[in-house]
Order: structure tokens, then C-alpha cells, then sequence
């Protein structure tokens, strides 16, 4: 009989209990959404402003690629066309003679084409916020452009720093070995602004779609 007393009461004070349990639960769930909620809220904000920024350095490496694309398939014919018999000149100095006047504004004979944006985007990690076939597009891009700085330091570090492009007794071949890299920096050139027509609508729309 006094179980059956006790029971009820036991009931009904366990009401509040429940109550305040489920409250504390819904708060805790709650919270953790709001968090998730602002976490997803900054990784979207984080990846417009990567973007943008890779974006706009891309850009700028565009404007800069095209006038030197024509100022090198110049040169690259005339070093094919350059006198392959014996001279007073060296290699070198027929490679300078023959040098094209630089694009408006450059101060050197080849792009300094960036890449600092990218970097930063891959070594902070921020590349996993953008959209999958966007950071697609910008790796095949500046894959294409490691391509084309690897050729331009193969000339810094191989033709122009060979003693024989110095020598005019060595001047026949080191006039064709400076031709070859001239045509595969150029080669490269192309197929990286090939890349730029072909991604550049994606990003950009990745960009307008962000703002």
C-alpha cells in the first residue's frame, strides 16, 4: 500500500527532471548547430576571399603573359635564322643582338609571373573551402606555369651558363641550344595561356557566383 503512494509522488517529481534534462540536451544540441552554423558561415567567407585573391592574381599573370608570348616567338626565329658559321661574336652576343625590344613596361626579357596568392592558399590549407572543379582549374593553371618557370630557369641555369656560349669557337651549337630553350619557354608560354582561355570562364563565374 505504501508503495502505491510513493510511486505517484515519485512521478510526479520526476517531471521537472526530465524537463530540465531535456532543456539542458536542446541547449547543448542547439549551441553545437549555432557553432556549426558559424564555423561553415567562415569557411564559405574564407573561400570567396582565397578565390578572389587567386583570382586576381591569375588575372594579373594573363595581362602579363600575352605580349611576352609574341616578343619570344620573334626571338625564337631569329635565333633560327641567326648566322650558324663561325664569328667573331659569341653565342651570347648573337643571342642579345638578336633580342626583340622588350614588351611596354617590362624590365626584363621574361615574365615574372606570380604565384604567392596560390601558395598561401595551399600551404594555410584554405584550397579545401573552394569548389572542387574551380580548384581543379587553378591546379592544372599553375601546374602549366611551374612548367613555364622551370624553362626560363633551364636557360638561366644551362645555355647562359655555359662557358661555351661565351666562346665564339663554340658559337654554332650554343646558338641552337639557346634557340631550343627560347622555343621551349615559348612552347610553354602558349600552353599556359591555352590553360588560362580554357579555365578562366569557371573562376570567373566562381568569382561573380561569391560576391
Amino acid at each position: 500500500m505504501r508503495l502505491r503512494r510513493i510511486l505517484p509522488t515519485f512521478g510526479k517529481a520526476a517531471v521537472p527532471w526530465l524537463l530540465e534534462g531535456l532543456l539542458i540536451v536542446f541547449s547543448v544540441v542547439l549551441g553545437f548547430w549555432v557553432s556549426q552554423l558559424q564555423g561553415a558561415r567562415a569557411d564559405r567567407e574564407l573561400g570567396v576571399r582565397v578565390l578572389a585573391s587567386v583570382h586576381e592574381e591569375v588575372e594579373h599573370n594573363v595581362a602579363l603573359l600575352q605580349p611576352y608570348i609574341r616578343m619570344h616567338r620573334t626571338w625564337t626565329e631569329a635565333l633560327a635564322k641567326a648566322p650558324s658559321e663561325s664569328g667573331p661574336q659569341a653565342a651570347f652576343d648573337v643571342f642579345i643582338a638578336v633580342r626583340p625590344p622588350l614588351p611596354a613596361g617590362a624590365a626584363t626579357p621574361f615574365p615574372s609571373l606570380r604565384r604567392s596568392a596560390w601558395d598561401a592558399a595551399l600551404s594555410g590549407g584554405a584550397i579545401r573551402f573552394l569548389d572542387h572543379d574551380v580548384a581543379a582549374a587553378l591546379s592544372d593553371i599553375y601546374r602549366r606555369q611551374q612548367i613555364v618557370d622551370d624553362n626560363i630557369a633551364r636557360l638561366a641555369t644551362g645555355a647562359l651558363g655555359a662557358t661555351a656560349t661565351f666562346d665564339p669557337a663554340s658559337r654554332t651549337p650554343s646558338v641552337r641550344l639557346l634557340w631550343l630553350t627560347v622555343a621551349d619557354i615559348t612552347s610553354a608560354e602558349e600552353v599556359l595561356a591555352a590553360g588560362y582561355g580554357r579555365h578562366l570562364p569557371g573562376v570567373r563565374a566562381a568569382v561573380e557566383r561569391g560576391r
